[in-house]
């Protein structure tokens, strides 16, 4: 317990189914299409909204969690998850690429395999010159002590070949899950958490995730995995995972980049304690992906906002009926304006796919899909 305080206070200052280990590469997504009008949908993309499907069929080990999903600029997805092998206790990263037009998603295959330590949380990031960003975390146990630390490495081929896995300085016990945001300014934020002291802060880099500094501290002790915009007056506004009572998102903003930040306080979101993310379209409006109860973690959503988070007067549940959660979704748009997001489909099972549209959140009433 010493030990505990002493490390908060130095961060306070300071084939499918048998998933066979192969360290091969594959790739990520796009984050230059920011502000860009959608490209027209051709007819036999997702013909019918919503669409739902998994990356690979639902196995029976519960285990393939934390998935992150990027487009990259042929119009293929990729998508990243971690999950042990079969044969091993030990996490990996896994990815998976959907083609642009295909139906189906490649048999997954091996990201990264670290021979020491367990891989998780993995998060991608496409940036200048079409450079391919891997960012994840090793975890290192000491008795009963765990220390995250935040790795990455890139590649200048979409992810056929692979720089050298690195840590970043300056991220020991800290974690990624949420997608990276540039700003208008050119800086890149990186949102991060520690769970040895519950808190959230942000890195941040001037030459697009090459190098960083931080961590900028959001909020100590109540809330971790934040997810960040930036609203139409350069402020930025973020939401965190809260799963004390009364079990709302925290909410915090920064009008200075990311450096600090201010307005700390417990957000109109509901938040059992589990992690959500919300993305800024290209039209302004923003979309949230949660969990709303802690009675019923099979329940996911999908929200809407015309007012930058302020508001979110448009809510439609996702999934609702499985046996197990539906937890951890990552959300995307691309570049036909569709709204792409992924989740550990009940309770681990499978990486779930799912695609919509504005509309579809805005009406209708709420639809069992499977």
């Amino acid at each position: 317990m010493a030990g505990f305080f002493l490390v908060s206070a130095f961060l306070l200052f300071g084939e499918y189914g048998s998933l066979q280990l192969k360290c091969a590469a594959v790739p990520m997504d796009d984050a230059a299409a920011k502000d860009k009008p959608a490209l027209p949908r051709p007819a036999g993309l997702y013909p019918e909204l919503p669409y739902k499907e998994f990356v690979f069929p639902p196995l029976g080990d519960h285990s393939s969690h934390a998935s992150s999903m990027v487009e990259l600029p042929d119009g293929s997805l990729f998508a990243v998850w971690y999950a042990p092998p079969k044969w091993s206790p030990k996490s990996l990263i896994w990815g998976s690429r959907k083609p642009a037009g295909s139906d189906r998603w490649s048999k997954p295959s091996t990201i990264h395999c670290d021979p020491e330590y367990c891989d998780k949380n993995p998060v991608l990031y496409l940036g200048r010159n079409n450079k391919l960003f891997l960012f994840w975390a090793i975890e290192q146990r000491w008795f009963k002590m765990v220390k995250d630390t935040i790795r990455m490495k890139t590649s200048d081929d979409y992810g056929r070949t692979w720089t050298k896995a690195h840590d970043i300085k300056g991220l020991a016990w800290f974690l990624p899950k949420t997608h990276l945001l540039k700003l208008n300014n050119g800086d890149l934020i990186f949102p991060i958490y520690t769970d040895l002291s519950t808190s959230s802060a942000v890195a941040i880099s001037k030459d697009d995730g090459l190098t960083w500094k931080g961590p900028k501290f959001i909020l100590f002790f109540f809330g971790i995995q934040p997810t960040i915009i930036e609203r139409s007056d350069f402020s930025l506004f973020t939401l965190m995972r809260c799963g004390m009572p009364p079990r709302l998102a925290w909410q915090a903003t920064s009008d200075d980049s990311g450096n600090s930040w201010k307005n700390r306080k417990y957000s109109n979101v509901d938040n059992p304690g589990t992690a959500l993310e919300m993305i800024k379209l290209n039209n302004g409006h923003v979309v949230l992906a949660f969990n709303d109860t802690k009675k019923d973690l099979r329940r996911l959503l999908l929200a809407l906002s015309l007012d930058e988070g302020r508001t979110w007067p448009y809510k439609r549940i996702v999934e609702f009926d499985t046996e197990y959660p539906n937890t951890y979704p990552s959300v995307m748009q691309d570049r036909h304006g569709l709204i792409h997001m992924l989740y550990s489909y009940n309770g681990r099972e499978s990486i779930a796919h799912f695609v919509t549209d504005e509309e579809w959140i805005k009406g209708g009433k709420d639809i069992e899909y499977r």
